[in-house]
C-alpha cells in the first residue's frame, strides 16, 4: 500500500485541511513487516508512532517463565494504544509488539506526532478514542482472566473465530500454542480442553486446523 492509501483510512488525515494533510504525508515513512518482525520490544524507547494500513500487530506481555498473554491486536485503520500512552507519559514501551501477518504501516517520529497532539483537535480525538477503546478491551481481558474458567474462555475464542465478523466459517487454521499465547495459558491446558471439546462433538482437530462440527454444542460450553 502507498502512503495515501493508508492515510485515507484515518479521519484525522481525511478531515484535515490541505496544509496539514501535506505535512502528515511528508512526515510519514512507509514500512513493511513480515510475520515475526518486531515493532517494539518491551523496554524500548517509543521513538515512533505507527498507523497500520493492512495487517495485524499483536501486543503482548511476557512473564519470567516465558509464558505470554496477548493484550490486544492492532489492525487496519488503527494505532497502538500503548505507544500513544508512552508519548503522553514519556515512558518506555511496557510490552512487546510483533507482526502476526504481512503488515504495511506508516511511521511518524514521536516528536512530530507529539506536536500534532498539542495543536490538532483531529489528532487529539483520534488518540483519545484509541485510548478509550483499548482500555475497555484490556479491562474485559482482566475480567475474563480473573473470573472466567479457561474452558469457557477457549469456547468463546473459538466461537468468535468461527463467526469471523458475522460470516460463519467451518475451519480455522491455528496451533494449540498460538491459542495458548492468545489466552495467556499453557499449551498443555489448551490441548486438554480442545480434546474435551472434540469428545463432546463440538469440534474436530487436525494438524494446525480446527473444524466446527456443532455450533450449538460449542455455544453450550459458554453457558455452563
Amino acid at each position: 500500500m502507498d502512503k495515501r492509501e493508508i492515510l485515507e483510512k484515518f479521519d484525522f488525515f481525511a478531515d484535515a485541511d490541505r496544509a496539514r494533510r501535506q505535512e502528515i504525508e511528508e512526515g510519514a515513512k512507509a514500512v513493511s513487516l513480515s510475520p515475526g518482525d518486531f515493532y517494539f520490544h518491551e523496554g524500548d524507547v517509543c521513538s515512533s508512532v505507527a498507523l497500520i494500513g493492512r495487517g495485524d500487530v499483536r501486543v503482548y506481555k511476557s512473564g519470567e517463565s516465558g509464558r505470554e498473554i496477548t493484550l490486544y491486536h492492532v489492525r487496519s485503520g488503527e494505532t497502538c494504544f500503548l505507544t500513544a500512552s508512552c508519548l503522553l507519559a514519556n515512558i518506555d514501551y511496557p510490552a512487546s509488539a510483533v507482526a502476526d501477518i504481512e503488515t504495511d504501516a506508516l511511521l511518524f517520529s514521536s516528536s512530530l506526532f507529539q506536536g500534532w497532539l498539542g495543536d490538532d483537535n483531529l489528532v487529539q480525538n483520534f488518540i483519545f478514542k484509541t485510548l478509550s477503546l483499548r482500555i475497555s478491551e484490556v479491562m474485559s481481558l482482566i475480567e475474563e482472566i480473573c473470573f472466567n474458567k479457561m474452558d469457557k474462555r477457549l469456547s468463546e475464542y473459538l466461537l468468535q473465530r468461527f463467526k469471523n465478523d458475522g460470516s460463519l466459517v467451518r475451519e480455522i487454521e491455528c496451533t494449540h500454542e498460538q491459542i495458548a499465547l492468545e489466552l495467556g495459558s499453557a499449551r498443555e491446558v489448551i490441548s486438554r480442553i480442545l480434546q474435551e471439546l472434540k469428545r463432546s462433538g463440538a469440534i474436530e482437530l487436525a494438524r494446525k486446523k480446527i473444524t466446527l462440527k456443532d455450533i450449538d454444542k460449542l455455544s453450550a460450553m459458554i453457558d455452563t
